[in-house]
């Protein structure tokens, strides 16, 4: 169900490809022309050699796959070139902030599977500065397809009938579901206490009087900001509608006129100093400092202890499971389910606090409180399943994704087969 151009679509972090090819030009040889753009044979190697590796292809062993391979990863690159053209043709425009905060999560994502920020770089030989300079352009392109993609085929519907089609023709390709559990949860985030809310308005406060006797706004957003994503531009968040931002902030914002600043605003995030560059009858365009309020030991032990009686009058009888879920989960997502995660495999859990806490439980028990990155858990093994084949009864949602985006798929060649008679495109391989 895995197309090479789904994949090249979503490539993380990939710019150095692209940087690499254009150093290379002069050297390099043309493997194809589309459109303005042309496609080098270092940029197809080094695509199909990815490729290859993530299909555990040996290119000494298996010489005529490895061939065929790159034969189809050109093909990605000369249709991904030509939706680039027409996105072009049709348009389509990506925000400059959208792409900035698209690069500082990709990079973000990069660093913390590398370790660190040291890591990163140590691994990749550039530092995080000079990655975002060569990935910008790529993670830019990366938008596009995937904004024209979503504005041609996020529409298309597949019926019952095409889905059971497609299970039936295509069964044996679908992986056998591992072992699962059904759980339930519970979960309270960590929230600041009052001394820590009171210690950032302070420091919210200092830095606006600062500014005030003549300080750079744009130097302390980068120094002190902790939004990652706008205090390196020294806090500025570009245009945005006033219904992007909370209530608070947009509040706040929509008050002030070009270069006047706000107070101390509280919002779910911490405390902002908002400062107006322009406005116009729809949109905004703000910077700000955000000081964000942090929890304290003292916090978490009180989260804890509050989950754990919680617990105990579910235990009690006091209270139902999905009840308490309704009542105190932090989870946004309980008022749907009421607490149940639903069927889960096991190799899955992202978490291993998950996997220790469900293992250890019998059907119906519910674990002690156990922390993770957004809190502290309870859950209740609802039900457990071993290792079995897919079937339409149980797996019905799943399915139904991966036929749709069989039939998103073949639409999309269909579309790209025509489009592409638009443009000129010019193999040489």
């Amino acid at each position: 169900m895995r197309t090479i151009f789904h994949s090249l679509a979503l490539v993380l972090l990939t710019g150095v490809l692209e940087v690499y090819a254009q150093e290379r030009q002069l050297l390099d040889r043309i493997v194809a022309v589309v459109d303005e753009e042309v496609i080098l044979a270092s940029e197809l190697q080094q695509y199909t050699y990815m490729e290859a590796a993530s299909r555990k292809i040996n290119p000494q062993v298996d010489s005529e796959a490895f061939l065929q391979l790159e034969h189809q990863v050109l093909e990605a690159l000369i249709n991904q070139k030509i939706m680039l053209a027409q996105a072009k043709h049709d348009s389509i425009l990506i925000d400059d902030n959208q792409v900035e905060n698209a690069l500082d999560n990709q990079i973000q994502e990069r660093i913390q599977q590398a370790g660190g920020e040291k890591e990163l770089e140590n691994y990749l030989g550039k530092s995080v500065k000079e990655l975002r300079r060569l990935y910008k352009n790529t993670v830019k392109k990366q938008m596009l397809t995937q904004r024209i993609q979503s504005s041609k085929f996020n529409d298309v519907k597949i019926s019952r009938a095409e889905v059971e089609q497609f299970f039936e023709a295509n069964k044996d390709s679908f992986p056998e579901v591992g072992e699962s559990v059904n759980l339930s949860q519970i979960l309270l985030e960590v929230k600041a206490g009052k001394d820590a809310f009171e210690e950032a308005r302070k420091t919210a406060q200092m830095l606006l009087d600062s500014i005030k006797r003549g300080a750079d706004f744009g130097q302390l957003a980068r120094t002190f900001s902790n939004d990652p994503g706008s205090a390196r531009r020294g806090g500025e968040l570009g245009w945005y509608n006033r219904g992007d931002f909370v209530k608070e902030f947009a509040d706040a914002a929509v008050r002030l006129e070009p270069g006047e600043l706000s107070g101390v605003v509280r919002t779910q995030f911490g405390y902002h100093i908002i400062q107006m560059i322009a406005k116009n009858v729809d949109k905004i365009n703000v910077r700000h400092i955000l000081i964000a309020v942090g929890t304290t030991e003292a916090d978490k032990a009180l989260t804890k202890a509050r989950l754990s009686d919680i617990r105990q009058d579910i235990l009690d009888g006091k209270i139902s499971m999905e009840d308490a879920a309704i009542k105190y989960s932090d989870d946004p997502a309980k008022k749907g389910n009421l607490g149940n995660l639903g069927w889960i495999e096991v190799a899955t859990f992202q978490d291993k606090a998950f996997l220790t806490a469900s293992s250890a439980l019998q059907i119906g028990e519910i674990s002690e409180p156990f922390e993770t990155q957004f809190g502290f858990h309870i859950i209740k093994l609802n039900d457990r399943r071993a290792k079995r084949s897919v079937n339409l009864k149980e797996d019905w949602q799943s399915i139904e994704s991966v036929a749709l985006r069989h039939k998103q798929e073949r639409e999309m060649e269909k579309w790209l087969a025509d489009i592409r008679k638009k443009y000129f495109v010019d193999i040489r391989l």
